[in-house]
C-alpha cells in the first residue's frame, strides 16, 4: 500500500498528495503527520514532525507543504483536533532544503501530544507530555525548550459536548466571537477547566457539563492569574465591582 492509499484508508485528506506532509480528518477531528523516526530527540521521547528549517526550498521559495502543516498544527492547538502520527524513515540526502523522500513507513497511526522545542515541532507520548494551564494559547520558555499546548488537545469530544450544552458565549462576560468578528469568529471560544489539570496531576474522567465552561481569551487569562485559580462567580464579581467604580 502506498502512503497516499494508507492516508485515504484512514479517511483523511490534504490539499495536494504530491507535496503534502500532513493530513486532516475533519469528521473525527484528527491531524495526521508522518513522524521522522531518524530525527528523534536525544533522549528518544520526542519525534520530529515539522522543522522551521523546512519553510523554504533550495531556491528560497516557500514550501506549500510547510504552510499546510502549520495550518494543521493550529487545528491541534486552537480548534480541538487531536494529533496522530505514523512512523516513517527518510532517504539520506546532502541538502536539507530539498524535499525529503520517504524510504519506508508503518501502516499504523497512534495518538500523540504536541511539543515545541527549539526550532522543531515534536510528537510525544502522554507520559512524557507536560501540561500547565499557564501555557494556554502561548508558550512556556525554559532554558532550552518551549512547549506548546492547549486544553482541547486533551479531549476534543469533551470540548464539543461542553459547547453543545453551554454554547459559544463566555460564561463570565458573555462575549461572543462571532458577534464581534463575524464568520472569522464563528464557533471559536476557549474552554476552561473548573478543576485545573495541574492541580489534579493525573488522568481523570471529566464531566463536560459540570467541569468545563466556555470562556473568552481575556477571562480565561484572568481566571488563571495568581496562585489560586478563580471561579466563574469570583471573576464576575470583580468585573461588576469595576463597572460600579468606573
Amino acid at each position: 500500500m502506498s502512503r497516499t492509499e494508507f492516508i485515504k484508508s484512514l479517511g483523511a485528506k490534504c490539499k495536494n498528495w504530491a507535496w503534502s506532509w500532513s493530513f486532516i480528518d475533519d469528521v473525527n477531528k484528527k491531524i495526521i503527520f508522518g513522524a521522522w523516526e531518524d530525527l528523534r530527540s536525544e533522549d528518544g521521547t520526542r519525534v520530529l514532525i515539522l522543522s522551521d528549517d523546512w519553510q523554504e526550498n533550495e531556491n528560497g521559495d516557500a514550501k506549500l507543504g510547510y504552510i499546510q502543516a502549520r495550518e494543521h498544527l493550529n487545528k491541534v492547538m486552537f480548534e480541538g483536533y487531536q494529533l496522530y502520527t505514523f512512523s516513517q524513515k527518510r532517504k539520506k540526502q546532502s541538502d536539507e532544503k530539498k524535499a525529503a523522500k520517504i524510504d519506508s513507513f508503518e501502516e499504523d497511526v497512534k495518538l500523540k501530544y504536541l511539543v515545541r522545542e527549539n526550532k522543531g515541532w515534536y510528537a510525544t507520548e502522554q507520559e512524557d507530555y507536560a501540561y500547565s494551564p499557564e501555557e494556554e494559547e502561548g508558550y512556556y520558555e525554559g532554558d532550552k525548550k518551549e512547549k506548546w499546548s492547549i486544553y482541547y488537545e486533551r479531549n476534543p469530544k469533551a470540548r464539543m459536548e461542553c459547547l453543545t450544552y453551554h454554547g459559544y458565549n463566555c460564561k463570565v462576560c458573555d462575549f461572543n466571537f462571532e458577534t464581534t468578528y463575524g464568520l472569522l469568529g464563528r464557533d471559536y471560544i476557549q474552554v476552561h477547566h473548573v478543576n485545573p489539570i495541574a492541580t489534579i496531576k493525573k488522568k481523570y474522567k471529566v464531566d463536560p457539563i459540570k467541569e468545563l465552561i466556555p470562556v473568552c481569551a481575556n477571562c480565561h487569562a484572568m481566571l488563571h492569574v495568581g496562585k489560586v485559580v478563580l471561579t466563574e462567580k469570583e471573576l464576575k464579581k470583580i468585573i461588576n465591582r469595576q463597572k460600579r467604580e468606573y
